[in-house]
């Protein structure tokens, strides 16, 4: 039994792996440790740091003797899994780097913490909110809490790496992991053999489904044989007549008044979209054969309203929206990264979103300069509506600006509309949704702001009175070029489902519509 703590970063090889040649990059030495596995190196050199001459010249090169080392290392151990055969890595100081791409299980770490931390000792989450632009996050706390205590949303937020204290002291104190587990524990060459089955029976165990079952609604694919699968059912979508599950959206939030429009050449020339359109970008093919090398070579560029320039660009790749069903597993690509819905959340989610409810109120369909001018023309097709876009109130100190709507209706409806985007700019106009709705019913300063802004008709007799949510709908519009039935991505669906419960309990009516552009 060892008798020191050492530090060590352990990674689980896929059942996918049966040999050392599919596991290991070509080209470094194996040394076969008798009982326990291989260990894989190469020798290190020592070598001047390029900063030194890069940054200094030969200003400091004669006074110090400043020298580096790259080392380097990585135990290959097979351990028997019942019937099969599992390799573990341990890593020491670069060596994970001498594995081949795609050979280890994504989550082993995550997944052993999971299984081993109490559940009120957790540390550090590493999260990527997924409902706008991914954005990705690590929450640390003084002290120890549990999972509601880091403001993770079990619906959006992907949890990337948790770090915490174990129950099993055999792992030592605090464990972290995420694809790799990190621990720091009385392990060492005499007793790995017996130390490596008690990480993978903690892997299979499923303890964690108890306190973290949600963790399992959304993975990110980082299986680069899976990615590889996922990415040759996109292209062959791309390649045939159904394009249903495919469509394209800008990955950012845009202010669409400044949107002049889509090209796909930097050149002041060049052909320009009023949307971003699926059918658009494959016409840049111009009969030349549809590959995805191709489209991530290809880039979408926004030409501003006001300058007539380029004012931001982004890889055609990340503008692509996909849900793919393979194998009975349900796939989404967002923002140029693939992520895996579990079948249950998948079918809930989907389920919800056929089943919302539509708006009942006659809005025109949308053949105007900007979404701006749109808003201004609704109320004089839509008896006693009145525009409140760009009417903003500075409310909740700062530089906080909150609209309350886009379009008012005489009959309680709240408008908020915006061109069809990606998650961000979908989640965007949710969340302002929710945000206004809330204000203008807790908030009695907000309303009396409100109120000098709306015309004599629909001001509130007495704005210091909580207003009747019943009397209120909630109503979601999206402007959509497409021919077909609304269709938005999944985060944006999760978001949207998300913003109705809030609303809903507050006693609110909310819908969704689809403004249709003008034939």
């Amino acid at each position: 039994m060892a008798e020191k703590m050492n530090k060590i970063t352990v990674f689980l090889v896929s059942e996918d792996s049966k040999d050392v040649d599919d596991i290991i990059e070509p080209g470094v030495e194996e040394m076969k440790i008798e009982g326990i596995g291989s260990f894989f190196s190469v020798d290190s050199s020592v070598y001047q740091p390029d900063w030194v001459k890069d940054f200094f010249g030969d200003h400091i090169a004669d006074k110090f003797k400043i020298r580096t080392a790259s080392s380097r290392g990585l135990l290959l151990v097979p351990i028997e899994d019942g019937s099969a055969k599992r390799f573990f890595a341990v890593s020491f100081g670069h060596g994970r780097h001498y594995l081949r791409e795609g050979v280890i299980d994504d989550r082993f770490g995550l997944k052993v913490v999971l299984n081993t931390v109490e559940r009120n000792s957790l540390r550090s989450i590493d999260k990527t909110a997924l409902g706008s632009l991914p954005k990705q996050s690590r929450e640390q706390m003084s002290g120890e809490g549990e999972f509601a205590n880091f403001g993770v949303d079990i619906e959006q937020d992907l949890v990337n790496s948790v770090t915490g204290r174990s129950k099993d002291k055999r792992l030592g104190n605090v464990i972290s992991g995420k694809d790799a587990l990190s621990l720091s524990a009385k392990v060492d060459l005499s007793n790995i053999k017996d130390f490596l089955p008690v990480l993978l029976d903690r892997f299979n165990s499923k303890d964690y489904q108890a306190e973290f079952d949600w963790i399992d609604q959304i993975k990110d694919v980082r299986n680069a044989k899976l990615a590889a699968k996922l990415d040759g059912w996109l292209l062959v979508t791309l390649k045939s007549s159904d394009h249903s599950k495919v469509w394209m959206a800008p990955p950012a939030v845009l202010d669409w008044v400044d949107v002049k429009g889509f090209t796909y050449s930097s050149a002041k020339k060049a052909t320009m979209f009023e949307d971003m359109m699926l059918a658009d970008l494959l016409v840049q093919f111009d009969g030349n054969e549809i590959s995805l090398e191709g489209i991530r070579a290809k880039r979408v560029f926004l030409r501003s309203a006001k300058s007539d320039a380029v004012s931001a660009s982004w890889g055609a790749y990340r503008c692509l929206y996909a849900e793919a069903e393979i194998d009975g597993t349900t796939y989404v690509l967002n923002n140029g990264r693939w992520y895996e819905i579990a079948e249950g959340f998948a079918t809930q989610v989907l389920k919800e979103f056929k089943a919302f409810p539509a708006a009942t109120i006659d809005l025109p369909n949308y053949n105007h300069a900007n979404e701006g001018a749109y808003n201004l023309a609704v109320p004089a097709v839509l008896d006693g509506s009145v525009c409140l876009d760009e009417q903003l109130i500075s409310h909740g100190g700062g530089r906080s600006k909150i609209e309350f709507c886009d379009i008012k209706t005489g009959g309680g409806e709240l408008v908020h509309v915006k061109h069809y985007g990606g998650s961000a700019q979908l989640s965007h106009l949710f969340n302002q949704g929710v945000v206004s709705a809330e204000l203008y019913l807790q908030d009695p300063e907000f309303r009396a702001k409100l109120n000098n802004i709306l015309p004599e008709a629909h001001k509130l007799a007495d704005p210091s009175a909580k207003p009747n949510p019943a009397d209120h709908e909630v109503v979601f519009a999206i402007i959509s070029q497409s021919k077909n039935a609304l269709e938005i991505p999944f985060f944006s669906k999760v978001s949207l489902r998300n913003a109705r419960r809030r609303l809903m309990a507050y006693g609110y009516k909310v819908s969704v519509a689809k403004i249709g552009h003008a034939a």
